[in-house]
């Protein structure tokens, strides 16, 4: 275990209570407070990734390692979007799961890389998809809040998700920019781990048909169906935010399987 992992903890741990705060409170200062800490404990994971790098074990090596990173790239995503919008009730839900994920990939039993480890479409692969789920991670957040609040509103009562969250319109503008984002990425993820298993001695088309592979075609083909459901349908808000929660939770199952199955 990283010497950072402490301090990164004990930065999210506080964050996550300066945003919980917020949300009890509205007061402004705790949520620039609490992205300033959450900052500071983006640089401290930063640290304590590049520490574990020193000693060989990288982001990729295995399925923990990749679950640290994408808690990392999830932060740094979040941190990304609030430079334009601060959506601090995000952050609210966003700081838990990522610190909870963090603490999951330090304490989960180590794997051991396999052979293909150090290829370029490996990594190449691993790092795009990584950081295409962290951005569909932020805009799944941003489809829970949007679904809560819409909900509250339908019914008429105002509760903390409407009168503090962001508005509705804001809150879908940030599903599109994250999906435009994270879809390149993991289209290219995809077609780089095609060729990467294709290439494997014992690899063939029906390696690519195992429910890893199976899933994530799945979870591109849902975010696949969004892109085109706004551009050609006109699709807004809630029907957006609900098949943006079904390719990210196709996305998670594929993370899940790596994470316990251990060596990437």
């Amino acid at each position: 275990m990283s010497p950072v992992f402490p301090l990164t903890l004990a930065l999210y741990a506080v964050s996550c209570a300066l945003y919980m705060a917020h949300a009890a409170t509205s007061a402004d200062r705790l949520a620039r407070s609490a992205r300033l800490v959450l900052a500071g404990a983006f640089l401290s994971h930063a640290a304590d990734i590049g520490a574990l790098c020193l000693h060989g074990i990288h982001p990729f090596v295995d399925g923990r390692e990749a679950l640290s990173f994408i808690a990392w790239l999830t932060v740094g995503a979040y941190l990304g979007v609030t430079l334009r919008h601060p959506l601090p009730l995000v952050g609210a839900l966003l700081v838990p799961i990522t610190m909870v994920l963090h603490v999951a990939a330090r304490l989960a039993p180590s794997g051991t890389s396999g052979p293909q480890a150090s290829t370029l479409l490996r990594l190449l692969h691993i790092g795009l998809a990584t950081a295409g789920v962290a951005v569909f991670a932020v805009a799944g957040v941003g489809a829970l809040i949007y679904l809560g609040a819409e909900t509250q509103l339908k019914r008429h009562r105002f509760g903390a998700l409407f009168r503090q969250g962001p508005p509705l319109a804001t809150l879908d503008a940030l599903n599109q920019t994250c999906i435009l984002l994270g879809f390149p990425l993991f289209t290219i993820a995809m077609i780089t781990g095609a060729i990467w298993v294709m290439r494997l001695p014992d690899g063939g088309v029906h390696r690519l048909l195992a429910p890893r592979y199976a899933l994530s075609a799945i979870a591109w083909g849902l975010f696949a169906t969004l892109l085109l459901a706004r551009r050609l349908g006109g699709w807004r808000g809630r029907r957006a935010a609900l098949l943006t929660l079904a390719g990210l939770g196709a996305a998670l199952c594929v993370v899940a399987i790596y994470f316990l199955r251990g060596p990437i």
